[in-house]
């Protein structure tokens, strides 16, 4: 599902009905609270004790916010990192801004991933890239479920 970037609020919507898959799509230019809300849902995550890979989708995103945010995000970063190299199979950043590119950049600078990742502007790559980061965690019913809800590719893993 595709948002008219032109037409949507400043939000940040967060989607885990794909479970192990957590889909972020940033929207306009989302504001302090929501951000805060965001790294709250986040945080109800990494506290489920399971691992999960993750799509952070910037395409309907039309600016940045202030530098308190990117702040927050390396600080939550940093509190959760025992946390994420366990549970975060992956991420998969959707990025098309320069501007976003390097605030990502800065990010990891402040606080290096420590899980795999993959930064493209295409969000079919990033899903066929989730996929298989389920897969090589063994979770098979999710990749198929997200196989299969993004259309993406046919199955390659045989068996139960």
């Amino acid at each position: 599902m595709r948002v008219d970037a032109m037409n949507a609020p400043d939000d940040i919507h967060v989607d885990d009905s794909l479970w192990p898959l957590v889909h972020v799509r940033y929207l306009g230019v989302p504001t302090t609270p929501q951000v805060e809300a965001y790294l709250a849902r986040m945080t109800s995550f990494v506290e489920r004790g399971e691992p999960y890979v993750s799509i952070l989708d910037s395409l309907g995103m039309t600016g940045m916010g202030p530098p308190q945010q990117r702040h927050l995000q390396a600080a939550w970063k940093k509190r959760h990192a025992e946390q994420l190299k366990v549970l975060n199979q992956g991420t998969a950043f959707v990025i098309t801004s320069p501007l976003v590119r390097l605030a990502v950049s800065t990010v990891f600078y402040l606080t290096p991933m420590h899980s795999p990742y993959l930064i493209t502007g295409s969000l079919p790559q990033a899903v066929a890239w989730a996929v298989q980061r389920l897969e090589a965690s063994g979770l098979h019913a999710a990749a198929e479920r997200v196989r299969h809800e993004y259309g993406v590719g046919a199955s390659r893993h045989a068996g139960p």
